[in-house]
């Protein structure tokens, strides 16, 4: 029986957290969920075998993100706190939706948290 690998899941810094604002929030949410996806894909790739290229997942996250800020009524290249807080719960509940694991969700939910916590 193969041995299943370990994923190292990506957590914030705190260099990460220096100097927060709104589009450093909004590229932290970009690289969160790029990172929970990703942790998805690893987890199916393991399971049924394939792969999945990096530069391929970030296409599809930004143009979800980008979705999820239009449905929200937000804007991405000018975000705000109140637009961010909107996206972060809207991707939470699509990802799910997405098939992505409640384990998963929570955990970069929370990384999220940090960094909107530090939001004004």
């Amino acid at each position: 029986m193969a041995e299943k690998k370990i994923f190292s899941r990506w957590t914030i810094k705190e260099d990460d957290l220096k100097g927060m604002d709104e589009k450093k929030a909004r590229d932290l949410i970009v690289k969160c969920f790029f990172e929970a996806q990703r942790e998805t894909f690893a987890r199916i790739k393991q399971d049924m075998g394939g792969s999945t290229r990096d530069e391929d997942l970030m296409v599809n996250v930004l143009a979800s993100i980008r979705m999820v800020f239009r449905e929200t009524g937000s804007d991405f290249d000018n975000p705000t706190r109140e637009g961010i807080t909107k996206a972060v719960e809207t991707l939470a509940k699509k990802a799910g939706s997405w098939g992505t694991p409640q384990d998963i969700i929570d955990f970069h939910k929370g990384q999220i948290m940090k960094v909107l916590g530090l939001l004004r």
